[in-house]
């Protein structure tokens, strides 16, 4: 493919890709559609089918960009950081927190999760899969002494991801649930502590003492 040809395809793809974060922050779920994505982005509609297959190709990509989901790489952390080498309650706290925060950058992953709630088709389901697509290789880069705890550690892990998906979704129109301030950094810091204790409390290791 000619080296003039190819640029032109990225810079489509990249331009498809920002009109679909745009549309999906600005209008939701129901804007999303080949006319109003091709309008946005400036391009000829047919260039989505020919890159993409379509609508659910083009959201499938989006769904596996950074613009999106956070990598795992972004979660585990490198050197002395990196989950793998921390102790298991130390490892699943630190990576939710890690968590937490990946997604708070992305204005977007807030929309998304608000939208969930109320509204379930075709493109809500890619990103669905793609979520728990993303959190089996998360799961396959840990050590598996993770399993060895007093609580069912993949269940808590999912009960602690819920709440912060929820929060950050409730924090698109409310700063607090109940009293629980949700809406700045300074109120997610108390959050994480939140997440700390519990995973100190429940994913200790069999056999070791309180």
């Amino acid at each position: 493919m000619p080296k003039a040809i190819t640029r032109d395809r990225h810079a489509t793809e990249a331009r498809l890709m920002k009109a679909i974060e745009t549309l999906l922050t600005r209008e939701g779920f129901s804007a999303l559609g080949v006319n109003s994505v091709a309008r946005e982005a400036g391009v000829d509609k047919v260039l989505i089918y020919r890159y993409f297959d379509g609508m659910p190709g083009l959201l499938s990509a989006f769904a596996h960009s950074g613009a999106f989901w956070p990598s795992v790489e972004e979660i585990l952390g490198e050197g002395s950081f990196d989950l793998s080498k921390m102790p298991v309650a130390d490892r699943w706290s630190t990576g939710l927190v890690r968590y937490a925060r990946a997604l708070r950058r992305r204005p977007i992953v807030r929309e998304v999760l608000a939208w969930e709630q109320v509204e379930k088709n075709e493109l809500t389901e890619i990103l669905r899969l793609r979520r728990e697509e993303w959190f089996e290789v998360l799961r396959e880069r840990l050590p598996r002494d993770d399993y060895r705890t007093d609580a069912d550690t993949v269940s808590t892990v999912l009960v602690i991801a819920t709440a912060i998906h929820y929060l950050i979704a409730r924090s698109r129109l409310h700063g607090d649930f109940n009293g629980l301030a949700i809406e700045s950094d300074a109120d997610w810091a108390y959050v994480e502590q939140i997440i700390h204790t519990m995973c100190s409390r429940t994913l200790r290791p069999t056999n070791e003492a309180p």
